[in-house]
């Protein structure tokens, strides 16, 4: 029987922008000590699903591409950094620069996905200890981060769930390939029989 799977579903800046993220992860680090996620990549989280069955989740992979194919590539504007509302921990990210064109491609890709509203970020420190974070924010607080940056595609890792590698790994890579006047493919017939093909009644987890 094949095992439980993890999968998340990221958007990964380019090189220049997880750069800099590595390098203020490393700086945090050498102020304040080991954090949560102070190794991971740069990016941005969209839907996490636990305990999978392959078999029944990696198909559905195949709907939502055809479905995400028609979201074209976004520009994102990095606006300084932020926290959330700190209970015992505080995080602190890399701030997205709100604007309508902005909102609205978020609010089709987390249609996509089936997934509430959330703020679109960049984490530097996750989940750090008030104490700590009070050594840490007033180094990002006015600090300026003023770039942009292009999103082309949507990255899916998996993981097994139970097992003693819990890294995440590579599953798949959906490009956006839409037409940003239209929020369609340039192929019309193509997206017609993707419809045609569509069954109305498939269950989803998206």
């Amino acid at each position: 029987m094949e095992a439980y799977k993890d999968y998340l579903i990221i958007l990964t800046p380019p090189a220049p922008i997880t750069e800099q993220v590595k390098k203020f992860k490393q700086s945090s680090a050498r102020l304040i000590g080991d954090f949560e996620g102070m190794h991971s990549k740069a990016h941005l989280t969209m839907k996490r699903l636990a305990r999978q069955k392959p078999f029944w989740t990696e198909p559905l992979f195949q709907q939502l591409e055809k479905e995400l194919s028609l979201l074209e590539p976004v520009t994102l504007q990095l606006n300084g950094f932020a926290t959330f509302l700190p209970t015992d921990y505080t995080t602190i990210y890399a701030a997205i620069k709100s604007a309508p064109p902005m909102e609205d491609w978020f609010k089709r890709l987390r249609k996509c996905l089936n997934e509430k509203k959330s703020v679109p970020h960049i984490t530097i420190a996750r989940q750090v200890p008030n104490d700590k974070a009070k050594k840490l924010w007033p180094k990002f607080k006015d600090r300026r981060w003023n770039d942009e940056f292009e999103l082309k595609r949507l990255t899916i890792l998996q993981r097994e769930s139970y097992g003693y590698d819990k890294a995440w790994k590579l599953f798949n890579e959906i490009p956006f390939r839409g037409d940003p006047a239209w929020h369609v493919l340039p192929d019309k017939k193509a997206e017609k029989e993707d419809k045609d093909l569509g069954d109305v009644n498939q269950m989803s987890l998206f």
